[in-house]
């Protein structure tokens, strides 16, 4: 059924998307600008994306016949899922299709700034030698609370069970998922134990500046911090607050509050300034879900949920 949908696909994808869902009519259009979208929306039924647009309710009132809305992604945030869902207009998105490329950087993030990697390298660069300053610790003696225990959050605790860690998971919407090797615990009791905190929540108005000042005053030992979620999860300024009284050893940030550097306010400024002259911050520019492996299983994981929507067969998303 439904071989007569019309797909659109705004965004760069793998072409093995394009092969599974040859037997629709696709239009891809990965360049195309934000302004030319309007028309190509017109006859579209389902919409493939990434983060090109963000689908407001007015995007998705110029879209007449769309059905479906697929993201290549995990983030639903750039989506009004709300007024999709009311509209009869279905969302999905492929948080497996890079679980393991994130949950794999938070470990990366973790180790350099446990061994002081990124430290010691800014400061070779300055011509300064200093073993004894850079001293570090074994993620095997340290105890990593996990919170959001989703695709990438499971997915990480996987890969740090081979570490030796103690490793507790929270997670506002899950219950019941803890295992021999992973400690379910509330929120209180991982900011009472946790030497590293990994966040992996979506963006919602309850997770928005969750790690703020009070969050990191509750921290009873101080804490690595690490964000592979959304900026605004983490309140920069507590962020900053915490690096300075010691609360916070180090961040690895791969996501800001605001990414669009070139728009940035003269206070964001000053404090990603901060954050960019710190030896215990490390941060890219998100591309922790960005592998080549995760490019090709992005596309297919989305592919199959498309093929498994439009002939009615059972969604886990």
């Amino acid at each position: 059924m439904g071989k007569n949908h019309r797909i659109l696909v705004i965004d760069d994808v793998h072409s093995v998307l394009l092969e599974k869902l040859a037997a629709y009519s696709v239009n891809y259009m990965p360049t195309i600008a934000v302004d030319a979208l309007e028309n190509a929306l017109q006859e579209a039924t389902i919409l493939v994306m990434r983060s090109k647009l963000n689908m407001t309710a007015e995007w998705i009132d110029r879209a007449p016949n769309l059905k479906l809305i697929a993201r290549l992604g995990s983030g639903m945030d750039n989506i009004d899922v709300n007024y999709a869902t009311a509209k009869g207009v279905h969302c999905i998105n492929a948080p497996e299709g890079n679980r393991n490329a994130v949950a794999e950087q938070a470990v990366g993030m973790m180790l350099m700034l446990l061994s002081n990697v990124y430290k010691g390298d800014r400061e070779i660069s300055e011509r300064v030698w200093d073993r004894k300053g850079n001293e570090g610790r074994e993620l095997r003696n340290l105890t990593v609370g996990i919170i959001g225990y989703g695709n990438v959050g499971s997915r990480l605790a996987e890969l740090l069970v081979g570490f030796g860690c103690e490793i507790l998971a929270y997670d506002l919407y899950k219950h019941g998922f803890g295992t021999s090797q992973v400690k379910e615990v509330s929120l209180a009791e991982l900011q009472n134990q946790s030497d590293i905190v990994s966040i992996h929540v979506p963006l919602t108005p309850i997770s928005k500046n969750m790690v703020n000042q009070e969050f990191i005053d509750r921290m009873k030992k101080p804490v690595v911090i690490l964000n592979l979620a959304r900026g605004a999860v983490v309140n920069i300024s507590a962020l900053i607050y915490g690096i300075k009284n010691g609360k916070v050893l180090g961040a690895g940030l791969d996501v800001l509050p605001n990414e669009k550097l070139e728009t940035l306010s003269k206070k964001e400024i000053e404090l990603l300034s901060y954050l960019s002259d710190s030896k215990v911050v490390v941060m890219s520019p998100h591309i922790g879900g960005i592998t080549r492996d995760a490019y090709i299983l992005l596309a297919e994981v989305l592919a199959d949920k498309i093929l498994k929507w439009d002939n009615n067969l059972p969604l886990v998303n």
